[in-house]
């Protein structure tokens, strides 16, 4: 299981909105401070929210800004993965050479081209057909306690 650890910023029934921090992949590298790569990363890094379903979590248990773990199944991360890149990947490859075969390098290009389309356009359909699949989605792992603020249960979502 691979966890993410995240700041809880809305509560609501039966589920928890969960911001992480996507950071590059060598932000626990010793040379970090003297590499610019580095140093992009944490330029360019973002938050992202995410819906978590509690599943058999009391909502009660859990406080705004508290730390959520998360997880998710490698073997669905390492699958999902491979289908995202190779498949469009593989159908840009195929619909080249057949265009190639069919119309020479004019024919390379524009079925290259509608190849990548068409494989994005098939990763966008499983995806859509797995969104409400539990197996994709993240789970509540754990909830670490923050500590106390004042009213920090006044903005729960209703």
């Amino acid at each position: 299981m691979l966890e993410e650890r995240g700041r809880v910023v809305a509560i609501e029934s039966g589920a928890i909105w969960v911001e992480t921090v996507q950071r590059s992949g060598c932000h626990g590298c010793s040379a970090r401070s003297g590499c610019g790569t580095g140093l992009l990363g944490d330029y360019f890094s973002s938050a992202s929210r995410i819906r978590v379903a509690l599943n058999s979590w009391d909502s009660e248990d859990i406080s705004l800004n508290d730390t959520a773990v998360i997880g998710i199944g490698e073997n669905t991360l390492a699958s999902s993965a491979l289908l995202i890149y190779l498949l469009p990947l593989f159908a840009l490859v195929l619909a080249a050479l057949a265009g190639d075969a069919v119309a020479g390098e004019a024919g390379a290009i524009a079925g290259g081209a509608i190849g990548l389309l068409c494989g994005a356009a098939l990763v966008r359909r499983h995806s859509r057909r797995h969104a409400a699949d539990p197996a994709y989605a993240p789970m509540l792992l754990r909830v670490e306690r923050s500590p106390d603020l004042p009213d920090s249960n006044l903005y729960r979502a209703l």
